[in-house]
Formats: C-alpha cells, structure tokens, sequence
C-alpha cells in the first residue's frame, strides 16, 4: 500500500511539472537485437524469479560486439537453413502537442551529422500533430562459424537515425570461437544507455544526451571478446571521429574504441544478463573513442568517454549514464585564446512496475561544458537540463502505449514561441525563450522470433 501511495504522490507531483514531449530518435546502438526482446526463455537462472508476462523491462546497457550473435542462442537442428533465421517488424507512431512554433529548436548539432545552422529541431521530429517515426524491420541469419544482419527503418525519424538511411544496420560477422567475434561493416554504437528501440527504455523520447553527445552507429571493425564469466571487452576501428557515422570527411585517420563491461553477478552477455527477459542485476560500463578532429591538419586528438552504471533495486530500477568530450586546441570565439574544450553529459533514468500492465519512467538530465565550450557554443546551446516522466500500458505482450510529459530549459534562448520573429529578414525565426514543455501519445507494435 505504501508503494502504491508513494507512486500516486510521485505522479501527482511530476505530471504539474511538465507538459508531455516529443522524441528525439535516434540509434544508440546497442540494444535493437532481434532475438534479444524475442527469443528463447532465459536461462536457467531466470526460473529463480521468472519475468512477469507484460512487464516494462529495463532499457539494456551498451552491448559487446558478440551480444547480437549470442542473444539468439543455439539453432534448432532440424536440419533446415531456418534454423538460424531470426527477424522482428515494427511501427511507432505518435501524436504531438505543445512543441515549437516554426522550424523547431536548435539544440546543436545531431551526432555531427547535421549542420546546426541548416537544421533546426529535435532529430525525432520537427512538428505537432499525428507523425510516423519509424517503421521497417531487422533480419539476422547465424551459422555455425558466421552471420549476417540487416535492419531497415521508414518513417520521419529514419534520415536522422543514420546517415545511410534506411539501412539501420548491416554488416557480416565472423565467429572463429565462442567467446571471439569480429563484424565487420554498418553498425550500433556500444555506448550510452539508450537504444533507438523506444520500448526498451525509461522513456518514449530520447534524451538530449542522446542525441547530443553520443554517437549512434559507426563504419568500420568490431571485436568482441569475452574475457571471463564476469568482463568482456569490445574493440573499434571506423571511420570518422568519435561521433560515428558512414563517412570520413576532414578526418584522413580512423577513430579507435574501446569498452569494457563488468557485470558482478556473473552473467556477462545480453543472453546471461537477461534483462530483456526479465533478469535485473548490476552492470558497470567503462569505454572510450579517440580521433583526429580535421583540425590542425588531422593533429588535433579529440577524446570521448562513456560510463553506464545499471542496478536493480526491490522498488526500482536505475540507469546511470554519463559522457565527457575532450577537444585539446579549441579557440574561444570572445576572447581568442586556445585551450581544451570539455563538454560534459548526464542522464538517470528510474523505472518503477506498477503492475503487470503499468510502468512508470521517470528521466533528469544536465547538460554543459567549460569556458571554451560555452565561448564557442554558448548563444546556440549553452547548458541543458530536461525532466521526463512517461506513464506506460502494456494491453498486450507485443503492444505499448506511452502517455509522456517532457520540460527542458536552457541557459541560452534556444527555444520558440508563438510570438518568435524574423528579425533579419531571412525567412528563419529567432528563438525567444529559454524553455519549454511538450506531451506526447505513443504507440508502439513490435513483433518477432
């Protein structure tokens, strides 16, 4: 009685705070295995304390390179080549309300795809009213020693989840043993907490760290590699900077990552973690990307960091993200001098099961950087904080309905009202005013194997 009072005063008290929000959409990478939201039963150690049917699951961790192969499991011999085919369909749409007036927000850059000042808005979707995000589907084959995966995405969101749109994802991968896997070709990112796949988060929209500070999918070479029962280790060579994408550009050398996942309980992949199964435990996840910036003929070394903290408590669950850029030969912009640039990110996330059918998800970020950050950024970006509460029915197993509500503020005249103008003449409006709150209907269907 004391959880359900303590869940009624905590709605109460956050729905007044803010008017429901939009979506940032975007990959992050890691957790739109197929097999890993459908397939086989969880292990044995899942039978202990087995998943409730409809339940709102944890949002998983960055994965390790081996987790789309591994999360399918061992093929049926039956002796047909559909042993090892696993695949999923979905569609995700939603209706808007209280969003910008005009073109949208401009919140920086998304993913260092976009030109911040030819594009304004969230990457999810720059309007009100009823929208198509996403709809499309993955397929993934394993064999004995191989695999090949391929995932697609239609809607509004698609061009601004990957650069390659529609393709999602697509690469070969190879499996000389069990624990060593090498894919090569268009993939997830390992980092953050979030994944394009909305269901398998706190909230409905993204976050703004996100889509502002952690790159989605990257081009190139991935190694996974489990260590022992409680550490594995991912490995990267892509292309670009430390914010992904298909394409080089200014860069003329390759981007190296790295990431290391402890996981105390003793269940290191996606499959033994289990927490699309149901499986809560604790997980830590520590990585790093490095590259050369363009800058200074391809000298300037620019560094990312990325921390995940996960832990199942009896009430909740918590995710912890954070993430921290180092750019070592910035140019203040007011004052002309040189030095390091550090911009800085966090989100926590809390999910509470109300019921068999009910969940509540609940999001706080900050935002910001040093002086050089805000000497260079400050009158776009500035620093950032957003609040979330997402209110979630599950009628079905394969359906989702989110009822969201989202606050963001700013340190700097971002956002736009009704009353915004064209003070130079241009056409583009100019943002007046330093916050703003949204709601948003979501509807989810997702099927597979």
């Amino acid at each position: 009685m004391r959880r359900i009072l303590s869940l009624a005063v905590m709605c109460s008290l956050a729905f007044p705070a803010m008017a429901l929000a939009e979506e940032p959409e975007a990959p992050k990478e890691a957790a739109d295995d197929l097999a890993a939201e459908y397939g086989e039963e969880a292990a044995e150690w899942t039978e202990k304390s087995p998943p409730k049917e409809a339940e709102m699951k944890m949002p998983e961790p960055p994965k390790m390179a081996m987790d789309d192969l591994e999360a399918q499991g061992e093929p049926e011999e039956d002796g047909s080549w559909k042993d090892g085919l696993s695949w999923q369909i979905l569609a995700s749409a939603f209706y808007r309300l209280g969003g910008y007036a005009g073109d949208g927000v401009l919140a920086g850059s998304y993913n260092n795809l976009l030109d911040a000042e030819g594009r304004q808005g969230y990457p999810y979707t720059n309007y009100n009213g009823f929208g198509l995000n996403f709809a499309g589907g993955d397929v993934m084959y394993t064999g004995e020693k191989f695999a090949v995966r391929l995932d697609l995405r239609f809607g509004t969101g698609a061009p601004l989840l990957t650069p390659a749109a529609p393709v999602k994802q697509a690469y070969a991968a190879w499996m000389p043993t069990e624990k060593l896997n090498f894919d090569l070709g268009f993939f997830d990112t390992i980092f953050g907490a979030e994944v394009v796949d909305e269901w398998n988060n706190a909230n409905y929209t993204r976050g703004a760290l996100y889509f502002l500070r952690q790159p989605f999918n990257h081009m190139g070479l991935r190694m996974g590699l489990e260590l022992t029962e409680i550490v594995g280790m991912t490995l990267m060579v892509t292309n670009g900077g430390v914010y992904g994408g298909t394409v080089i550009d200014d860069n003329e050398t390759p981007a190296l990552s790295w990431q290391l996942g402890f996981t105390p309980d003793g269940h290191n992949s996606v499959r033994r973690r289990g927490l699309r199964d149901g499986y809560r435990g604790v997980g830590l996840f520590v990585g790093g990307s490095y590259a050369a910036s363009g800058n200074d003929g391809n000298q300037d070394w620019v560094q990312f960091y990325d921390v995940v903290f996960s832990m199942d408590l009896k009430w909740a669950h918590i995710i912890f993200n954070g993430d921290y850029y180092i750019n070592g030969s910035e140019t203040s912009v007011d004052t002309g001098a040189t030095g390091t640039e550090f911009t800085y990110g966090h989100s926590l996330a809390l999910i509470f099961d109300a019921s068999d059918h009910w969940s509540i998800g609940l999001r706080g970020e900050h935002l910001s950087g040093n002086a050089y950050y805000r000497d260079e950024t400050g009158p776009d970006f500035g620093g950032l904080a957003t609040g979330t509460i997402t209110l979630r029915y599950k009628p079905v197993e394969y359906l989702v309905i989110s009822m969201e509500g989202r606050g963001e503020w700013s340190t700097s005249d971002i956002y736009f009202s009704r009353s915004a103008t064209d003070t130079d003449g241009d056409g583009i409006l100019v943002p007046n005013q330093k916050k703003n709150y949204a709601a948003i209907l979501g509807v989810t269907a997702h099927i597979g194997n």
